[in-house]
């Protein structure tokens, strides 16, 4: 992007000698450009949305699920904490760390809160982890935002990257809830089946999983399998 504006500013007769270039190239620097204050502009909107869609976690406010960001922020010294919502929102998953331009935040879905939470807590654990870290990781600054902003728009290409930030962000998840394997049984069991499910068993059918045809599978998903996950965390001796 860098290289497009210099191009546009100082290569006018380059330019004209490559016509066929001159409208991409023009593109680029304009994407540039205005890429900046677009990601500020999507950064901020969407914390504000979060507030007035959500409800704000706090000592009062579900305590229970509050107590545990406590814990492991205070187990990673970070302070200020992160804010923490819970809403209905459209997610894709239990949990998801953003950062605006004042503060960090956290926004929960609903799919996994129940009446009675300590059944959960174990799956809040992780995924409060596991957020945590994406906040230690930079995974939320602007800069990464602004960078999956355009690589995103090829097909594959972010991939690779996605798969990165899942395995890593796992790891800190894992770190500070080794008993947070429901956490990701969860995500293919569902809420109200989970109790139902038998770990032992599952981690049996987790080990056969592999091979080429799941490597091959695999490149075309942004995430790798919930399976692959859950191997990758016992194999780095990570989970109970």
């Amino acid at each position: 992007m860098a290289a497009a504006i210099c191009i546009v500013l100082n290569g006018s007769d380059r330019l004209r000698a490559h016509s066929h270039l001159a409208g991409y190239i023009r593109v680029l620097a304009i994407a540039a450009v205005f890429g900046v204050p677009a990601i500020v502009f999507l950064r901020n909107g969407r914390h504000s949305l979060v507030r007035g869609k959500s409800i704000a976690l706090s000592p009062q406010q579900f305590p229970q699920i509050y107590a545990i960001l406590q814990r492991h922020c205070e187990r990673l010294a970070i302070h200020p904490l992160p804010e923490l919502y819970v809403s209905d929102m459209n997610m894709t998953q239990p949990a998801r760390a953003y950062r605006s331009w004042k503060c960090d935040y956290i926004l929960l879905s609903t799919k996994f809160l129940q009446p009675n939470l300590q059944p959960m807590l174990s799956v809040f654990a992780f995924w409060l982890g596991r957020e945590i870290g994406r906040l230690r990781l930079g995974h939320t600054s602007w800069a990464t935002e602004f960078l999956l902003a355009y690589v995103a728009k090829i097909p594959y290409l972010s991939n690779p990257l996605h798969r990165v930030f899942t395995y890593s962000e796992d790891r800190y998840g894992a770190f500070l809830a080794p008993e947070g394997l429901p956490g990701l049984i969860g995500v293919a069991s569902g809420r109200l089946m989970l109790p139902e499910v038998n770990a032992s068993d599952y981690l049996k059918q987790v080990r056969l999983h592999g091979g080429v045809w799941a490597r091959l599978a695999g490149l075309t998903e942004a995430e790798p399998t919930i399976s692959d996950r859950i191997k990758a965390l016992f194999d780095a001796d990570l989970l109970k």
